[in-house]
């Protein structure tokens, strides 16, 4: 646990051995990112083995199928050898760098080999109809690698997403950024599937699609009812000073 303004609170580290793998995803274009991730957690049963706080935390916790659940949480399938990072949240822009940076360091504190991340890319850049996916890998990264053509020259990656993108090279862990192409300003589940389709290839799982537009439409009632909360509660308190 760091004491700094960004703090990754373990609650088991029995599962630390070499050879997991990481997913990460954020709520970008179409929000395929958290859906995605989301995704694989419930699918595979996964279990919550950490708790990320920030000095600029959102305020809000809620229920789902586990109890009580947090904005920023970290989960592990043993079985699979897979940690998974669920942001349902941008992280606040006042720390957003180092928030990604603490995740990332603790990936590779704790033997990750390899970071798959999940983002949407605007569908307007698709070349022709049958385009489904982008994919960019960073120097470390050796394989495997999906059938997509790759990310083109001169467009840009923006966000938390590009930051984990940069950190991960920096600190040297091979990456992997998968791009499904996406609606730019609603909630794509479609793009989603397209994802878990090539981390089924890539990790060697058997994730169910079929399923992902009815869970996709649950997962985003859930953001889009706590963003009216949050939404409500900020205009009737004004803005709060951090008290981390």
């Amino acid at each position: 646990m760091r004491h700094g303004r960004v703090r990754v609170h373990l609650l088991s580290t029995d599962w630390v051995q070499p050879g997991y793998r990481a997913i990460a995803g954020y709520k970008g274009f179409g929000a395929v990112g958290i859906i995605t991730v989301l995704h694989v957690i419930e699918s595979l049963e996964m279990e919550r083995i950490g708790i990320v706080t920030s000095k600029y935390h959102p305020e809000y916790v809620f229920r789902d199928n586990r109890g009580l659940s947090y904005p920023f949480e970290i989960y592990v399938d043993r079985k699979n050898k897979i940690v998974a990072l669920a942001t349902r949240e941008i992280p606040d822009d006042r720390i957003r760098a180092e928030f990604v940076w603490e995740l990332t360091r603790f990936l590779k504190q704790n033997s990750i080999e390899k970071i798959y991340m999940i983002g949407g890319l605007d569908s307007r850049y698709k070349k022709n109809p049958d385009d489904q996916l982008r994919w960019i890998a960073n120097k470390h990264y050796e394989g495997p690698f999906p059938k997509d053509p790759q990310f083109e020259k001169g467009l840009l990656i923006v966000g938390p997403l590009a930051l984990q993108m940069m950190f991960s090279e920096i600190i040297g862990i091979p990456a992997l950024t998968l791009l499904p192409f996406s609606k730019a300003d609603t909630p794509d589940p479609a793009a989603a599937a397209i994802a878990i389709e090539r981390l089924n290839y890539l990790l060697d799982l058997n994730i169910p699609t079929e399923e992902l537009l009815r869970e996709a439409a649950r997962i985003q009632e859930e953001l889009s009812k706590l963003e009216e909360m949050i939404a409500r509660e900020t205009q009737q308190k004004g803005p709060r000073e951090p008290y981390m």
